[in-house]
């Protein structure tokens, strides 16, 4: 995250008063509070706060909860895409040559659908399971990502509604078939090898195998 390429993406997210939570330092408490097995804000931002105590006994930040939570909710979904996608990237192409088939990238297709907050915003944009009474489910959005095979980093991701046109994996894929370079292994289950796929992958030069 320290490298000149991540520092630009997460520098140019926004603007920014020169507080505490900085984007920078948001996104790093963010992401170990995921790995965290105690994933409450109240304990990441304890552990920051011992952390920064460390360097300045005198001047000890408050231990609300309520800065970080905004400046967390301040981080464009935008951004984290980015910082996603370049980090499986980099990583494919910094990855060491013994480590792939005949020299060649193996990426994974694969799609899955994931139950999201039950807000009116969430609601109409992703709309909960027809066996689902109204008010009684949760939205669901469907993704379809592309994991390297060499690395086990996402390459690119898509994410769309559960149902309605266009929202298909088919029609996901799509969106980030430009991930998929010349000369790749493509792998994926029985559900992806239709005309419009193998189209794709043989006017790319990639090969497939389902």
């Amino acid at each position: 995250l320290s490298s000149d390429k991540f520092q630009t993406i997460i520098n140019n997210c926004r603007d920014f008063r020169s507080r505490l939570y900085t984007p920078f330092v948001t996104l790093v408490l963010f992401i170990r509070q995921v790995l965290s097995p105690d994933k409450s804000c109240k304990n990441s931002v304890a552990n920051f706060l011992a952390s920064v105590s460390t360097e300045d006994n005198d001047n000890i930040p408050s231990s609300n909860t309520g800065p970080y939570c905004k400046a967390r909710q301040k981080l464009p979904t935008e951004t984290i895409e980015s910082l996603v996608k370049l980090s499986g990237n980099l990583l494919s192409e910094s990855s060491d040559a013994r480590w792939k088939i005949y020299n060649r990238e193996v990426k994974l297709i694969d799609g899955t659908t994931l139950t999201v907050a039950d807000s009116k915003a969430n609601q109409a944009r992703y709309p909960q399971h027809d066996a689902q009474k109204a008010g009684a489910g949760f939205p669901m959005m469907r993704l379809v990502a592309i994991l390297s095979l060499t690395t086990g980093a996402i390459v690119d991701y898509a994410i769309g509604a559960y149902k309605g046109k266009g929202t298909g994996e088919h029609a996901l894929l799509r969106q980030i078939k430009g991930s998929i370079r010349k000369d790749d292994i493509v792998m994926g289950d029985r559900y992806f090898p239709c005309f419009f796929v193998m189209a794709d992958l043989q006017s790319i030069g990639a090969d497939g195998i389902f």
